[in-house]
């Protein structure tokens, strides 16, 4: 269970925002021209959350295993059964009884001795738990009953390594029809027997389970933040008073941008338009066909952009209806492969139903039976999202770089969830490679401290030992950690967090150290997975990857003794110093290629090289000439993209960098993007374009379109276009270099501890900018040099500023608070 913080005052809470049709029907499609875009975001509009006393049920139920002694998790574990048993009295017989189980892949079920559930998932499934149900109705009797369930497991898709979707199983039965949330008669709990083997004759009541063990409960249904990651709870929607939305998220309720896709087969759909809208005084119906008709009546529900959350449905019949969902972040997916496949949805008589809880922008509908007319009072998507203000900006003369820096914030925000994962589709779970570039998004954009130190928290223990394996166990993910907590630092200046995270780091760079060979090269002597990027040779162990990799520790090392040397930790500061200084000249006498003065051909391992330190200056200027400065050869992911602008720009090659961001990013726009994808090449298919996507080795629907490691450009605008970078602790030292790059003007906010820095950069008839500092903050200012015979002007005095970047610029210091006029013409 996550750490209670400063934000986790809200556990009794639920944020509940509900916005009329005039915000919620903003398209995030393309604009008419003179028109500027509408938000992409559409909590961004939120100016008072509401809040209202949170509406999950009270549900007792605790997941429950047995340890075996084999290994947990492995295969054989998983694969050997569980054997649970437990009694329980019925007083007063109810009109209806409903038994859910779920969790294992393999559930058998069985209520006084008779099978009642059996049980096995599609191995190929995603979607998690298996849940199980059974209308028992007929197998209770007053007085005593018997309950006996056989669980057993099998590996998922490796993201065990990890502590996801570890097996466990959680029961009740609940006396109401399917779907309806009662008070269970009865539900798993640590009183129950459990075994690991049992003689013929186990599920019978009248065995005698004295000699049993008690279960080991593994917490209550909500207890356990694990099983929130990973689609691990996905499933539960099928679980009557299970919401499982944690504490701080909130939760805005938007209706469809438009239907299409409408077929009626054989019966009759009454006011559409009605689904278009929050409140509406005619209401959606739907007349069913005959049964046994071959088709039953479908339609698809487009809500403008992607959206973390579900899709819900409020009923105004008297009788129970199911629906079938699709969910696709592309309308494509939805049709074709959407990846929580098909589900069936039962919506009570005159009650409300969610759907399974991931990302989608498109829903396709199809209803299977009910009453003879189906009416609905809404059929809406429950957005699902972190609340947290916009407090940084970026504004500029070009309206499409303006949309990929508000794209971008969006991407990283919905990647803010319980903790900052990958993505809200797949994999719903924390990497740290993607934490770092969206990690710098959110710095830059929300300066939210909660999620950013839960999500390292739980990547690395803080349990002060040395590390024992690779964060994520990839060897570039522990040196981005030890960067993330830099970056963290240089913006947020939490001393006391320093301290805290202090032996964890330190483990963690020693167990680095330990995978770097008598020559101070990255060797891999841990046998972990060596990936730095989806591109071929660079997600094994393979020489680019193991150049790169090195090129990410040096980075990592470096800043690591920066941080111990924040900390007072001297002795081990100097100690990584040296071994840094070690690796790069490893790295210069092992890697480069001579006489090229680049390190091969790839742009992953030159654009590495670059923004980890290992390239000197002249190497830098090589690196953009021969590789840089050309398209890439093979495929790079939006990810280390990020990395190759960044390293653009320390060539000095902003306004290249800006042209790639455009055709790249700008790219996936034009093709409809409301959130940037895991994978993207211009070359790619634009038919059917989802389908052509690759990443994780894979290519179609599979892959995310809205994923935090492609957020990057956010980043890059407000560092190289507004200038600004912090330099030291908390920002008490910053750089702020204004460079517009053949813009007319940008202007932009960065959140820090002590308020805004904002920049606005004018390029008419000279340069002109207003900087504002908040108190505490040292300002190192670099402008464009005054044109011959002109004077460098600060509010209006002259300015002595000192030559930079061979006299191309010129540099001075500010110190705040206040707001500060620079002409330099």
């Amino acid at each position: 269970m996550r750490a209670q913080g400063p934000k986790c005052t809200l556990s009794a809470l639920l944020l509940v925002v509900t916005l009329g049709a005039s915000v919620a029907n903003l398209s995030a499609q393309a604009a008419p021209q003179n028109k500027p875009a509408p938000p992409v975001d559409p909590t961004a509009q939120v100016k008072n959350h509401i809040f209202a006393i949170n509406s999950r049920k009270s549900t007792p139920e605790q997941y429950l295993w047995l340890k075996s002694k084999l290994d947990p998790g492995s295969k054989s574990d998983r694969a050997a059964a569980r054997y649970f048993r437990t009694s329980f009295s019925v007083e007063g017989m109810p009109a209806a009884a409903t038994l859910y189980v779920a969790g294992p892949a393999r559930i058998r079920a069985f209520l006084n001795g008779q099978l009642v559930i059996d049980a096995t998932q599609d191995p190929k499934s995603k979607i998690m738990p298996h849940v199980a149900i059974a209308d028992v109705r007929a197998g209770l009797h007053s007085g005593n009953n018997f309950l006996a369930i056989e669980a057993s497991d099998f590996p998922r898709s490796g993201m065990e390594q990890f502590g996801a979707m570890m097996p466990t199983m959680v029961a009740k039965i609940v006396p109401a029809a399917e779907n309806v949330y009662a008070r269970p008669l009865v539900f798993s709990s640590s009183l129950w027997s459990a075994s690991l083997d049992a003689p013929a004759g186990w599920e019978q009541p009248g065995f005698s389970d004295a000699k049993w063990q008690l279960a080991e409960s593994l917490g209550n249904l909500f207890d356990e933040m694990p099983r929130l990651h990973w689609n691990s709870d996905a499933a539960m929607y099928r679980w009557p008073g299970y919401d499982g939305i944690s504490a701080p998220l909130a939760r805005l309720r938007l209706p469809a941008v438009a239907v299409t896709q409408v077929s009626e087969a054989g019966g009759h759909f009454a006011n559409l338009d009605a689904l278009q809208r929050m409140i509406s005084s005619s209401k959606f119906s739907v007349t069913l066909p005959p049964v046994g008709a071959a088709q039953q009546p479908s339609l698809m529900l487009d809500f403008g952009r992607e959206i973390n959350g579900r899709i819900e449905f409020v009923s105004d019949s008297d009788a129970p209806i199911r629906v079938q969902s699709q969910y696709g972040e592309s309308a494509d997916e939805a049709v074709n492969s959407p990846y929580l496949g098909t589900n069936e949805i039962v919506i009570p008589a005159n009650g409300s139903a969610f759907g399974p809880k991931s990302a989608l922008r498109y829903v396709l509908l199809k209803f299977v039976s009910g009453p003879p007319e189906l009416r609905f009072s809404a059929i809406r998507v429950d957005d699902i999202y972190y609340p947290v203000a916009y407090k940084g900006s970026f504004t500029s003369s070009d309206p499409v770089l303006n949309r990929i820096w508000e794209i971008g914030a969006y991407t990283a925000h919905l990647c803010m969830v319980d903790e900052i994962w990958d993505a809200p589709k797949r994999d719903r779970g924390m990497w740290m490679g993607d934490l770092h570039v969206s990690g710098r998004v959110i710095d830059t954009v929300f300066a939210d401290e909660f999620l950013l130190t839960e999500t390292m928290n739980d990547l690395v223990a803080l349990s002060g030992k040395p590390s024992t394996r690779h964060v994520n166990t990839i060897p570039g993910y522990s040196a981005f950690w030890v960067l993330g907590e830099a970056d963290y630092y240089r913006h947020h200046g939490d001393k006391i967090y320093l301290r805290e995270v202090r032996a964890p780091l330190l483990g963690l760079l020693n167990y680095m150290a330990r995978d770097l060979d008598d020559r101070h090269l990255f060797a891999n002597t841990s046998k972990s997975w060596p990936f730095v990027d989806w591109s071929p040779d660079f997600f094994g162990d393979t020489p680019e990857t193991r150049a790169a990799t090195l090129f990410e520790f040096h980075a990592a090392f470096t800043d690591g003794a920066w941080l111990l040397r924040e900390a007072s930790d001297k002795r081990n500061a100097a100690k990584f110093e040296a071994l840094a200084a070690q690796m790069k000249a490893a790295a210069q006498a092992n890697l480069l290629t001579s006489p090229s003065k680049t390190f091969g051909t790839r742009w992953q391992t030159n654009a590495a090289a670059v923004f980890f330190g290992i390239a000197d200056a002249d190497q830098t200027a090589a690196i953009w000439q021969k590789v840089l400065a050309a398209p890439p050869a093979q495929m790079i992911t939006p990810y280390y993209n990020f990395y190759a602008i960044k390293a653009m720009a320390a060539a000095g090659h902003r306004a290249e960098a800006l042209d790639w961001i455009r055709k790249y990013w700008g790219g996936m726009i034009d093709e409809g993007a409301t959130s940037f994808w895991e994978g993207y090449d211009p070359a790619w298919p634009k038919d059917n374009f989802h389908s052509h996507l690759q990443a994780d080795d894979v290519t179609g629907y599979f892959v995310s379109l809205a994923h935090g490691w492609s957020s990057g450009p956010t980043a890059w605008l407000t560092e190289e276009i507004l200038g600004i970078v912090p330099t030291a602790a908390g920002f008490s030292q910053v750089t702020i270099r204004p460079d517009l790059t053949g813009l007319a003007w940008a202007h932009g906010a960065e959140p820090t501890p002590n308020g805004l820095i904002t920049v606005d950069a004018k390029n008419s008839a000279g340069f002109t900018a207003t900087i504002t500092l908040p108190r505490g903050i040292s300002a190192n200012v670099s402008v464009p040099a005054p044109l011959t015979g002109k004077t460098l002007l600060v509010n209006s005095t002259p300015v002595d500023g000192a030559p930079a970047e061979s006299g191309a610029r010129v540099t001075f210091p500010l110190t705040g608070p206040g707001t500060f006029q620079i002409t330099s013409r």
